[in-house]
């Protein structure tokens, strides 16, 4: 196997097993808490205050407009008023607004082009050239992040274990990505970042998984403790390996 991702919710001192399961499945999660999604996100292009856009009308020039996104996710626009914006994709919007149009236009057609996001970074860290945040002004996968970041640092970096950190719903998630393939020029399903994401590449020679998930994810995330079983064998299969390590918070 060439590539794992695993999600594991960071969940305080919890002391259970999260399954690592095999690439290209996607179990039920057996409690709540026990969850395993073996492929990333879809990239999306999120629209949030401070965003311009342009929303133009082919049928009716005198409607278009430029708008900044306020504060609250909405922006105004002639004849059918406040829309709220936040969170969707120009692709969703459109279409919201080609319905709410429909009706006042006798051909509703809309474009909606993104001149500017906001607010859009990831952070990239560990032995990284250039370690820092990075603006996301388009989708952007975790290896590009990394080269905008000056790449690896070789002589230490482990790219068969790299790190993303992301939050969702209120929690933490940490997952385990192989750039090798990638790397090497082999096939490789790209993994998409979502904004405030932490791209992580830790040292080589991971041979104490409890001191290297202190180093790398607990000290990095200090109030949330992690409940993680990491497979310590060649990395051909991917499986429950106990013993569970729990770091607690601090």
């Amino acid at each position: 196997m060439s590539l794992f991702r695993k999600w594991i919710p960071a969940i305080g001192a919890l002391g259970f097993c999260i399954f690592l399961l095999a690439c290209q499945t996607v179990q039920p999660a057996k409690t709540p808490m026990e969850m395993d999604k073996a492929t990333g996100p879809e990239p999306r292009m999120n629209l949030g205050p401070g965003d311009v856009l342009d929303v133009k009308f082919f049928y009716a020039p005198e409607l278009n407009e430029n708008q900044t996104v306020r504060p609250d996710g909405k922006i105004a626009l002639q004849l059918i008023g406040e829309v709220d914006v936040k969170g969707k994709t120009p692709e969703e919007l459109k279409k919201e607004l080609v319905k709410a149009y429909t009706g006042q236009l006798r051909i509703p057609e809309v474009a909606v082009i993104v001149r500017s996001l906001v607010n859009r970074k990831i952070y990239v860290g560990g032995d990284v050239n250039r370690p820092g945040a990075i603006d996301m002004p388009a989708p952007i996968t975790a290896l590009e992040a990394i080269m905008q970041a000056g790449g690896f640092d070789y002589r230490r970096a482990e790219v068969s274990n790299v790190v993303i950190i992301r939050h969702l719903d209120g929690k933490r998630y940490g997952c385990a990505l192989d750039l090798t393939p990638a790397l090497s020029g082999k096939e490789f399903k790209p993994f998409f970042l979502e904004p405030q994401d932490i791209v992580y590449v830790p040292r080589t020679k991971i041979s104490q998984v409890g001191l290297w998930i202190d180093q790398y994810i607990n000290q990095l995330v200090p109030r949330v403790g992690f409940a993680i079983s990491w497979p310590l064998g060649t990395g051909g299969t991917i499986g429950v390996i106990p013993p569970t390590t729990v770091i607690s918070p601090p």
